[in-house]
């Protein structure tokens, strides 16, 4: 199974993620940050597609091993369930750590952004959530042309409300980092163990 902990720049994930990565999982789980593989210089949404297809693929042979896979990067969950190999997973669990615009500014201008980038951050974050929330939300974001075949079709027609559209959100304003890697092992141990009783 494939765990995606995704949101917009500044939500808290990177921080989660060495937490996630020293938990004791009731079955084998792998952690793997998204931008390990490189994330060049004028990178996009077509390349996002293509390094989702890669991590998918990862996810499918980390299946084959036995393993689960806990991919935490921005990956919106469209592009997610649109990549080629997506369906060869056995399954699939969403997890967005979201915050309000003014904690963002705060985190990424503390980290050093660049002041002139913090208001596409925010546009961006708040697309992200309502993208999480609805797949009919403003999908020409993410649905561009790219070298990667990219299957649209596979929840193109989902309305509001589908539940095969489901994700857990988390909202990261007043938890502490502890807190939020807490609450995301939380939401991970409940999909094992949904799984395990399906």
């Amino acid at each position: 199974m494939l765990f995606s902990l995704t949101g917009a720049s500044g939500a808290g994930k990177s921080t989660v993620l060495a937490h996630l990565a020293k938990v004791a999982w009731s079955e084998p789980i792998r952690c793997v940050e998204f931008d390990s593989i490189g994330v060049p210089a004028g990178a996009d949404t077509a390349w996002r597609h293509g390094a989702i297809e890669h991590w998918v693929r990862q996810a499918v042979e980390a299946e084959a091993a036995g393993e689960h896979m806990l991919l935490c990067g921005q990956v919106p969950q469209g592009e997610l369930l649109a990549a080629p190999s997506a369906a060869r997973l056995e399954g699939i669990a969403v997890c967005m750590l979201h915050c309000a615009p003014a904690t963002r500014s705060e985190r990424l201008l503390a980290r050093g952004e660049d002041p002139a980038a913090i208001v596409h951050h925010n546009r961006f974050g708040e697309w992200f959530l309502g993208h999480t929330l609805d797949p009919t939300h403003m999908p020409d974001v993410i649905r561009v042309d790219s070298s990667v075949p990219m299957v649209w079709e596979r929840w193109a027609d989902w309305g509001s409300g589908d539940p095969r559209w489901a994700a857990e959100v988390i909202e990261t304003d007043d938890l502490s980092p502890s807190e939020v890697a807490g609450a995301v092992e939380k939401w991970v141990q409940r999909e094992l163990a949904a799984r395990a009783h399906r």
